[in-house]
């Protein structure tokens, strides 16, 4: 009998052993189930980075473009006079031209308040220009001066 339960009591100690162990077929779908879960956040988080690399890149271009805001309305504005000024065998063109563009870049609001306010600060530079060429050439330079500004609408 000795023989017999002790093969007994070995045959119940393999089942409990057995009975103890994870099954293997129970594990791979809960890895399955957190690589799921895995590959869902990492998507998420590439998505969220590449929208705040548009919204970054978003507000540079804004920011560049209200910088340059008053550079191209001061091109566009004085384009002719800038003409006239290469062109012309008077240095009242080139003077006014040279003058207007100074004292827009020293005056003008950043980021620039749009083409009104452009305009106005314009034509404050383009009086300043006109009593500089007054004091420097006297009165017959100014006459040219404010000639060639209302010829071009730069003063109305």
């Amino acid at each position: 009998m000795q023989g017999a339960g002790a093969t007994r009591h070995d045959r119940i100690g393999d089942e409990v052993a057995i009975a103890g162990r994870k099954s293997p077929g129970k594990d791979k779908p809960l890895r399955g189930y957190w690589l799921a879960i895995a590959g869902i956040a990492v998507v998420v988080a590439v998505a969220v980075v590449a929208a705040s690399l548009r919204m970054t890149e978003g507000a540079i271009d804004r920011a560049v473009a209200e910088r340059e805001a008053a550079d191209r309305f001061l091109a566009r504005e004085l384009a002719v006079l800038r003409i006239m000024a290469m062109s012309s065998d008077s240095p009242v063109p080139a003077r006014l031209y040279l003058g207007i563009e100074e004292c827009f870049g020293k005056s003008v609001a950043i980021p620039f308040e749009g083409d009104e306010a452009g305009r106005r600060t314009l034509a404050a530079c383009a009086q300043m220009e006109l009593g500089r060429l007054h004091a420097q050439g006297g009165p017959a330079m100014a006459e040219k001066g404010r000639a060639l500004l209302s010829q071009i609408g730069l003063l109305n």
